[in-house]
């Protein structure tokens, strides 16, 4: 036998930390996984088949790895791995194809390993029907690989020779491992964009994209980051290229943009930006990733017009954002909360509207009013629903913004805790400013049921508490134009016959109920 062969008969833990293994095994796992989900040359597919090779050839690098398979999970040399659970789902998914024990070689090759891969996606029913995984890696042509032969002799005595470069069943990882050719190399950032806009090969197109990050990475200045960002946007855009090249678009966009988050950020930040649009853009197809970026900015900036900017990239980025800014309710900063509500606000997402409730109730007021304008611009019934209890509370200027926003959200739900509000004991009217603010509310909404309680006030005589009651009364007068009721007409020309802000406010109301009801009134 062969000196070399007798070195290979050695069992031996791998030397390298034992986190390798375990490390490998999750790579493996997540390849596995992707092979079944997504469709085939997805870039994750391509990813984590990379990963997971570059795991086991460290760990093969000295010897070959033979791992035993139970329904505990893996052995090694006899010992259990210590795993998570990803580790113990590789195992079971062996397990069930009655694998006892895998040996990966040590000139393992990357064809192999997707062949692996793609049968442990396969039904274990049909599998055993065609006579066992061992028996479909040696159909397949696998070498390199072994499962249920752990005599090593023997896998040398049953294999061919191994001849350099064999990559056969990895078609969605071509070429893996082998350098770019000097032509290649010397090609820069702008030919290659032109030449993955044109390309039609799948196989290609992601060759062509990791030699464009490795040229990126090797001379950032070549070409401006954004314009990169922006060719690699419209190509993942194009509805006539195909899935596969799309998705890879969009994956070497997300590798380049990680470099170049800052300088996209300060970018925003200049008041001599012009490429504001094209930035929005790029972030929004980062979604959750670039919107956690510029709430990190947000969070640091100083100046006024920097956070504006900021914030108006998360609005540009729409439903992506969302998820990010309704976490950021927790922190416990309240300028933080607050931005992140007006923001919320200007989106107006209707999804966030139960998420507005923690900071609707905030040990910060300024938190709390912004919220009520938040549920103002969001409107509908939820947005009313949590908006009425506040009508209850003891802050004024929290009542006050309630009563604004229900009044501009024209809510008619709203009206029977207005009118409760308007009609709350008030003898000396401490609560002019907020009565007043619900009678503008009711005008807006503009239900005409109220009008009869409002011309109750018009009569009633109040304490002249420094003209308080007069200056009720004007507002109620001039609601009542904007309602244009005309049964608030008789009422209304009785007092309008006087003197004084009163008459005056009621001779306008009843121009008002002229005009909308068109009519003539004496």
């Amino acid at each position: 036998m062969p000196v070399v062969n007798k070195k290979l008969l050695k069992l031996v833990p791998p030397a390298e930390n034992p986190g390798f293994l375990v490390q490998a095994l999750v790579e493996l796992h997540k390849s596995v996984k992707g092979a079944g989900f997504y469709p085939k040359g997805h870039p994750y597919r391509t990813e984590t088949l990379q990963r997971a090779y570059d795991g086991l050839r460290r760990l093969v690098a000295d010897r070959e790895l033979v791992l035993g398979v139970n329904r505990q999970g893996f052995l090694l040399t006899g010992e259990p791995v210590q795993g998570n659970s990803m580790v113990q789902q590789l195992a079971h998914e062996c397990f069930i194809r009655r694998i006892a024990n895998i040996s990966f070689m040590q000139d393992l090759i990357p064809g192999d390993l997707g062949v692996f891969v793609h049968l442990l996606n396969c039904d274990p029913q049909k599998g055993a029907a065609a006579g066992g995984l061992a028996k479909e890696l040696e159909d397949k042509g696998v070498r390199t690989i072994w499962v249920n032969e752990k005599d090593l002799a023997s896998i040398w005595a049953k294999r061919p020779a191994y001849q350099e470069g064999e990559q056969e069943g990895w078609d969605s990882i071509p070429s893996l491992g082998a350098p770019p050719s000097p032509a290649q190399q010397q090609r820069g950032i702008g030919e290659l964009l032109l030449l993955m806009a044109g390309e039609q090969s799948d196989m290609r197109y992601q060759d062509l994209g990791r030699e464009l990050m490795a040229g990126y990475h090797a001379d950032p200045q070549q070409v401006p980051v954004l314009t990169i960002l922006e060719e690699l946007l419209r190509q993942h855009q194009e509805p006539e290229r195909s899935l596969p090249q799309r998705e890879y678009a969009l994956f070497t966009l997300d590798q380049l943009a990680d470099g170049a988050a800052d300088q996209l950020l300060n970018a925003l930040e200049s008041r001599d930006c012009e490429v504001r649009d094209s930035i929005h853009r790029v972030l929004a197809a980062l979604g959750g990733k670039g919107a956690y970026w510029v709430i990190q900015r947000i969070c640091l900036a100083q100046g006024l017009f920097e956070r504006k900017s900021l914030a108006a990239a998360l609005v540009a980025m729409g439903q992506s954002a969302v998820a990010p800014l309704v976490a950021m309710l927790k922190d416990e900063r309240w300028y933080v909360v607050r931005n992140m509500v007006a923001i919320i606000g200007e989106l107006r997402c209707a999804d966030c509207v139960l998420a507005l409730k923690r900071p609707l109730y905030h040990h910060d007021v300024r938190v709390r009013k912004e919220a009520v304008r938040a549920l103002m611009k969001i409107g509908g019934e939820a947005s009313v629903l949590l908006l009425l209890p506040l009508l209850e509370e003891e802050d004024e200027g929290v009542v006050r913004h309630a009563v604004l926003s229900l009044g501009l959200m024209r809510s008619r739900e709203a009206v029977p805790a207005l009118l409760k509000l308007l009609e709350r004991r008030d003898l000396l009217l401490k609560e002019l400013g907020v009565k007043k603010e619900v009678v503008t509310a009711l005008g807006r909404i503009g239900d005409r049921r109220v009008t009869p309680q409002l011309l109750k006030m018009l009569g009633t005589r109040g304490w002249p508490v420094m003209g308080r009651w007069l200056e009720l009364k004007v507002a109620v007068a001039s609601t009542l134009g904007m309602l244009g009721d005309e049964t608030a007409i008789a009422a209304l020309s009785t007092l309008a016959r006087g003197s004084g802000a009163l008459a005056e406010s009621c001779r306008e109301a009843l121009d008002a109920i002229e005009r909308i009801s068109g009519g003539t009134h004496d």
